[in-house]
């Protein structure tokens, strides 16, 4: 396959010559002294309203088999795979936001079909199934504590943008992992009601995600009460004072593995970490957090970056050691939200910071995939390695551009 180079401020890189996006120069690219703030909104709303959100909404959707396509081809065409519960999920919550900021006339009718596929995947428990075969029949029964959070996340932003079932979904949903999924002696979440290891920091990330997000969609602070759970998890085994890490992998105990699990840190986890933290602090008053926060950004841009792309290395080692050099776009959106929430806390001016994560998301990302897609996996010199485009990724993207045009209104 031929390639076209694309150029950076210090570096040329090839891509496949089927991403044949815009060349772009080291003028393209807003370097940290040229700061202007909200340079990129405009690019963002026309991105949003009239490239992505359309084309997801006609061949993301499944219109044979309902709910919506795993990942589409670099054509935009559908690949045909198992469907997981988690990208279902993500896929309501993206139209959902796209209600709420009335981005497109047909999001309420996306999000209606969505929830009605999701209900495909419900257990005999009152759960949801890990993954549906592509004409919805179930693949993987399994009842996931991740995709638990994932649903919870996307009813709450479907009860936002007036669903009018989301609501009492989303309770059989607590109910359930209430019953099912509570650790019996008050730590967190099991992996499953069968329980089993290792156990992860993820999905109670991703819980404290969701319970943020049903307190802003009720304004109940009982969820307020379901995250403190979680933010103490975090304080008490999930960060590591002496690296400024995030550890994601423990024993049943919430003791670090003595393995190279135990040494696996993700910087996409510790920007993802710390804006959640930043938004419950700023909910509660809990401000020590922000402070975890600083450092778990801190951390990873520090040790977590890939010196020659700028972005995001998939893992790395408590000490800074690349473990997975692959490079993800939903980490480089993580990034971007970190700095978001973080320019509202006590410390440096992270204005050139959001500017600057940002430039690197559409420079890798956005600006040489086909119109609405992105480009999701680079190596570690800078070559793009993607063979699709994943769904679940849309999610990270809506989210990351939500905040910036808050915050450059």
């Amino acid at each position: 396959m031929g390639s076209i180079v694309i150029e950076n401020a210090s570096q040329r890189v090839a891509a496949p010559a089927v991403w044949h996006g815009a060349l772009l120069t080291r003028a393209d690219v807003q370097e940290p002294w040229q700061f202007d703030d909200g340079l990129w909104r405009s690019r963002i709303v026309e991105w949003l309203r009239e490239a992505a959100l359309p084309l997801w909404m006609d061949k993301g959707i499944d219109r044979d088999h309902g709910g919506f396509h795993e990942a589409l081809a670099f054509d935009g065409n559908s690949l045909q795979k198992p469907k997981r519960m988690r990208t279902m999920a993500r896929q309501i919550y993206a139209f959902s936001m796209a209600s709420i900021h009335g981005w497109h006339d047909e999001a309420d009718r996306c999000i209606a079909e969505g929830i009605d596929f999701l209900q495909r995947g419900r257990t005999r428990n009152g759960g949801w199934v890990r993954v549906l075969n592509p004409d919805g029949s179930v693949a993987d029964p399994t009842e996931d504590a991740y995709d638990h959070a994932c649903v919870l996340l996307a009813l709450a932003h479907a009860h936002r943008a007036g669903n009018p079932d989301a609501l009492q979904l989303g309770r059989e949903t607590f109910d359930f992992i209430d019953e099912h999924l509570a650790d019996p002696y008050g730590a967190g979440f099991l992996e499953t009601p069968e329980g089993g290891e290792p156990r992860r920091a993820n999905p109670h990330m991703h819980f404290l995600e969701a319970f943020l997000a049903w307190h802003e969609a009720t304004g109940e602070r009982c969820y307020l009460k379901r995250a403190r759970g979680i933010t103490d998890l975090f304080r008490l085994h999930f960060f590591e004072a002496e690296s400024w890490t995030l550890g994601e992998f423990f024993d049943d105990n919430w003791a670090r593995p003595r393995n190279a699990a135990g040494d696996w840190t993700e910087p996409g986890h510790h920007f993802e970490w710390a804006s959640l933290l930043v938004d419950y602090a700023h909910r509660t008053g809990d401000t020590e957090l922000f402070t975890y926060a600083r450092k778990l950004y801190a951390s990873a841009i520090a040790n977590g970056l890939n010196r020659l792309t700028g972005l995001a290395f998939g893992a790395v080692s408590r000490s800074g050691l690349p473990l997975d050099q692959a490079s993800r776009s939903w980490p480089q959106t993580e990034a971007v939200k970190a700095a978001i929430a973080l320019d509202g806390t006590p410390g440096p001016d992270m204005k050139p910071e959001i500017e600057e994560r940002m430039a690197h998301l559409f420079r890798w990302h956005i600006d040489p995939a086909p119109k609405g897609l992105w480009i999701d996996r680079y190596d570690e010199k800078g070559m793009a390695i993607a063979t699709e485009v994943p769904a679940s990724i849309f999610y990270h993207l809506i989210t990351a551009f939500t905040l910036y045009l808050k915050g450059s209104k």
